[in-house]
């Protein structure tokens, strides 16, 4: 049925504004288009009022005090969130909430302790993988949830306490430092695929609550960046399969490796960094399981992009 929220344009072509309001970069993006402000006020408007993390941020009342004033101290209860949130959506809010709890509690136990600095506080370890491990959602989507939702990362809480108490923190800048190679890891790829399928490749394609890097549609093609063979995501890979069943699978690693998974082949143009890499492993991820396993070949070449174009 048509609305005022019917989507007919773009990439949320046939969705509804509620589809649009959860991608923010493209929220940006519309609202600096002059096409879009004339020629969609009543979508232009709301995008532009839409502020998602109010919803979750209680407000308060400034009395200098870090542990009442700190907006990600003072979140609201799932249940007081006036959004339609989903079950999955529910489920990373809570580990959210419980995460942060967490390091607020740690600062209130150091000030028991009579700490010298109650907020040089330790980072957290391996939450994702519990988060994985409890709620049984690939990790992918609690750091979706999160960018829908304008909510800061885990690692950049974590910075924010340790400047309260004039700790420099090297752990969110990492985490930045990776996202940034990602993200140049990511445009390469799609400067080399839209050189060889043009229109027929589609970036950041959104379907059935996944997020594709690159689909060619024409070719039935998945293609998944990822910055090395450890990055693999067995939830997610079961999750595309499941999702795009008759669609093949193509991992872009590094700028160095492309794995067919239906021709089971491995192309790299370093042969010996990925020979190293199966000979020192210790504990093989699924997709490692599965080269070892079903004999995947590696086949040396001198150029990747001659493998694209079919």
């Amino acid at each position: 049925m048509l609305t005022n929220d019917t989507i007919n344009f773009g990439k949320y072509n046939g969705k509804t504004l509620g589809h649009v309001l959860k991608d923010r970069k493209y929220c940006m993006w519309l609202k600096g288009e002059e096409w879009f402000r004339e020629s969609h006020t009543y979508l232009f408007n709301r995008i532009n009022e839409y502020k998602p993390r109010s919803y979750f941020v209680s407000p308060t009342t400034e009395c200098t005090d870090f542990l009442s004033d700190y907006e990600f101290f003072n979140l609201k209860k799932i249940e007081d969130v006036e959004l339609p949130l989903t079950e999955s959506e529910k489920s990373c809010y809570s580990y959210y909430l419980e995460m942060i709890e967490g390091l607020k509690n740690s600062i209130y136990i150091r000030l028991e302790d009579d700490d010298e600095n109650p907020y040089d506080i330790k980072a957290p370890v391996r939450w994702l993988k519990k988060f994985e491990k409890v709620y049984g959602i690939p990790r992918v989507e609690f750091k979706e949830f999160l960018a829908s939702y304008d909510l800061i990362n885990i690692p950049y809480i974590v910075e924010r306490i340790k400047k309260e108490g004039g700790i420099e923190y090297k752990g969110a800048q990492s985490f930045l430092i990776a996202k940034e190679r990602s993200l140049k890891q990511e445009k390469w790829w799609e400067t080399i695929l839209k050189k060889k399928y043009g229109e027929s490749l589609t970036v950041q394609y959104v379907f059935e609550k996944c997020i594709f890097d690159f689909l060619n549609i024409d070719t039935h093609t998945i293609f998944e960046c990822k910055l090395g063979l450890k990055d693999f995501c067995e939830d997610q890979h079961r999750k595309y399969k499941l999702v795009l069943e008759k669609y093949r699978i193509v991992y872009l690693i590094s700028k160095d490796c492309v794995i067919d998974m239906e021709q089971r082949k491995i192309f790299t143009t370093k042969l010996d960094k990925y020979e190293k890499y199966f000979i020192n492993i210790s504990k093989p991820s699924y997709l490692d399981l599965l080269i070892i396993d079903q004999k995947f070949e590696t086949v040396v070449v001198e150029d990747l992009t001659v493998l694209f174009g079919t």
